[in-house]
């Protein structure tokens, strides 16, 4: 029975490549007859997800297999799941510590995307759902992900076109972004004053995974009556202990050390 809403030609795709998960390979009538569609149908199907990636066609079998690009995805899946079920108690501990809400987010190609978050026990809080995204150049979420990302992808960001702009403390030129990322990487920690909403302050820090890389970014996040200046060092050296410890738990080796520098908050 159809869904409201659903879409049947995308329905017909995902139940293309679910068909995968039963058989290494399919040929268009084999796979018709499975899913009980005409062969015309699943043809189309096929060459239209071979040519977005997904999929390749044997030229000498002519059966369709997936492509490599799937399984990227999957592993990407897999890790998100792992880095979940690893997190959440990390979450959980800085929202007690902290009382503010506490957000992980991944990369996802040219944003940051919220994995998972546990909110504020207070009234008055600053909310991010999972799922939601964020612009690289504001905000703690953004910013400390793109800080460690290589420069080719750095540049190539900035050279893209106009960054988004949400306020007037967005930053959008490239080298006052350039700057703060390099201070960003120097320190092992981020810092943002209403770069995205109004009266919202957040400070983040970077999480390693095994072979080094920096793919996630965690957050605290909190009006800014309640994270003052004074109280923005005794936050940084909470959200950089937590990535510390995530980073630790997801397999990498040194881990950035958690800081507790003179912060400054005037970025």
């Amino acid at each position: 029975m159809a869904i409201p809403g659903e879409i049947q030609s995308v329905q017909r795709a995902v139940s293309v490549l679910r068909a995968f998960g039963s058989a290494d390979e399919w040929s268009t009538a084999s796979l018709g007859r499975e899913l009980g569609l005409h062969k015309s149908v699943v043809h189309r199907l096929l060459v239209t997800l071979a040519s977005g990636g997904l999929l390749r066609q044997d030229e000498r079998t002519g059966r369709f297999r997936l492509a490599p690009a799937m399984v990227s995805l999957g592993r990407r899946a897999e890790q998100s799941y792992d880095v979940l079920a690893i997190a959440r108690p990390v979450l959980q501990q800085l929202v007690e510590a902290s009382q503010e809400t506490v957000s992980l987010c991944v990369l996802q190609d040219d944003h940051g995307v919220c994995l998972a978050n546990v909110d504020s026990p207070q009234s008055m809080r600053f909310t991010i759902r999972p799922g939601e995204s964020f612009p690289l150049n504001a905000g703690c979420v953004g910013k400390v992900i793109l800080a460690f990302q290589p420069q080719r992808f750095i540049e190539s960001l900035l050279s893209a076109g106009p960054l988004p702009r949400f306020t007037d403390r967005t930053l959008v030129a490239a080298a006052t972004l350039g700057g703060e990322l390099a201070r960003i990487r120097a320190q092992g920690y981020g810092f943002s004053d209403a770069e995205i909403t109004p009266g919202a302050r957040s400070v983040g820090a970077p999480v390693y995974n095994a072979d080094g890389d920096v793919q996630y970014s965690l957050v605290i996040s909190a009006p800014s009556l309640r994270l003052t200046d004074d109280r923005v060092p005794q936050f940084v050296n909470m959200v950089c202990r937590g990535a510390a410890a995530l980073s630790r738990a997801l397999g990498h080796a040194a881990p950035a050390p958690a800081h507790q520098p003179s912060v400054r908050t005037d970025s």
